[in-house]
C-alpha cells in the first residue's frame, strides 16, 4: 500500500507590522529618494534619475533631505527604506526595481517594509495589458498577452493604488500610510519616472506648492577659500534658516574662482527673496563690499 501526502498550496506570504511613521504636517513636504540599482553602486550607470526627481520635488514644494543609492536586494531596499520611514518624513519616493526581471525586487522589499502583503491588482493588470498590446502593435513585444513575469508586475501592497506609466509598462505604485506619510514607487527609467511622479502627485493630492525657494551665488574676489570661513561661518550664525556654502570652480580663462550660494526659503517668493536679499547684503558688509 502507498502512502501519499498530499501538500497545500502555500498560502499568502506573511509580513511584519508596517513601522509607524509620524511626519510634520505643517509647513514643507520632506522628502528621501530610495534610488535601486547595482548598476549605480557599481559606477557602471550615473544617477541622472533621482536628481531629476528632486527638481521635480523641488518645484512642487517639497524639500528633499536625502537620496540613498541601494542594492537591488530585497533586503537591502526594505532595510533603506525602514531607515527613512524612521526619520518621519512626509514622503519616501522609491526609483527603480518594478519591472518583470527576477532582480526588480522593490515592491516585495515594500511590502515587508510596510506590513502589505503583495496582492494581484485588477486596475494594474489593465494598465500592463494596455501597455503589452501598445507594444505589441508597434512589434515591440512578442506577444500581446499575460505571462507570469507579466503578472508580477501586476502585484502590488494591499491597500496601494497603482499609477498610470505613460511612457513605459510597469505601473508606479502609491502607498499610503496612517499617519499621513506615503511612499512612492517610480520606474527606473527617467522619462517614465518623472511622468509616474506627476500622476502619484496629483493623485496624493498634496498641494502644487508648500514654500517657496530663493537662490543666489555670489562670486568672491579670491581663490583662497579657507580665507572666507570665519565670515561665512558669522553669516550663517546670523541666519540659521539660509543655507550658506562655498565651492571652488574653475580654473577657467580667469583662473580660479571661489562661489558663495545662498538658498533661503519662505511661506511666499517675495519672502524668500527679502531673507535672501538681507543676507546677501551682510555677507558684502562682512567682506566690506570686496565682494
Amino acid at each position: 500500500m502507498t502512502t501519499r501526502t498530499r501538500t497545500s498550496a502555500p498560502g499568502p506570504r506573511r509580513v511584519a507590522p508596517g513601522p509607524k511613521v509620524r511626519p510634520d504636517r505643517s509647513g514643507p513636504l520632506h522628502v528621501e529618494i530610495l534610488a535601486v540599482g547595482r548598476e549605480l553602486l557599481r559606477g557602471r550607470r550615473s544617477d541622472a534619475n533621482a536628481r531629476a526627481i528632486a527638481a521635480a520635488l523641488g518645484a512642487r514644494g517639497g524639500l528633499v533631505h536625502r537620496i540613498t543609492i541601494v542594492d537591488d536586494h530585497e533586503r537591502a531596499i526594505r532595510a533603506a527604506l525602514l531607515e527613512s520611514l524612521g526619520r518621519h518624513p512626509n514622503l519616501v519616493v522609491t526609483t527603480g526595481g518594478l519591472g518583470p526581471a527576477p532582480d526588480d525586487r522593490t515592491l516585495a522589499a515594500v511590502s515587508e517594509a510596510l506590513g502589505l502583503p503583495l496582492a494581484l491588482h485588477a486596475r494594474a493588470q489593465a494598465m500592463v495589458e494596455e501597455a503589452y498590446r501598445r507594444l505589441h502593435r508597434a512589434q515591440l513585444a512578442v506577444s500581446s498577452g499575460m505571462n507570469l513575469s507579466r503578472e508580477k508586475m501586476c502585484q502590488i501592497p494591499v491597500g496601494a493604488i497603482p499609477i498610470e506609466n505613460p511612457r513605459g509598462v510597469a505601473p508606479g505604485v502609491l502607498c499610503r500610510l496612517a499617519g499621513g506619510a506615503a511612499v512612492i514607487c517610480l520606474p527606473g527609467h527617467p522619462t517614465e519616472a518623472r511622468a509616474v511622479l506627476d500622476r502619484a502627485l496629483d493623485e496624493l493630492g498634496e498641494p502644487a506648492r508648500r514654500f517657496e525657494v530663493a537662490y543666489r551665488e555670489v562670486e568672491s574676489p579670491t581663490a583662497d577659500e579657507s580665507s572666507l570661513r570665519p565670515t561665512l561661518e558669522r553669516l550663517a550664525s546670523e541666519y540659521p534658516n539660509v543655507w550658506i556654502s562655498s565651492r571652488t570652480v574653475g580654473p577657467g580663462r580667469q583662473g580660479q574662482r571661489v562661489l558663495v550660494t545662498f538658498e533661503a526659503t519662505g511661506a511666499t517668493t517675495e519672502e524668500a527673496q527679502a531673507t535672501l536679499g538681507s543676507a546677501v547684503k551682510r555677507l558684502l558688509d562682512l567682506a566690506g563690499g570686496s565682494l
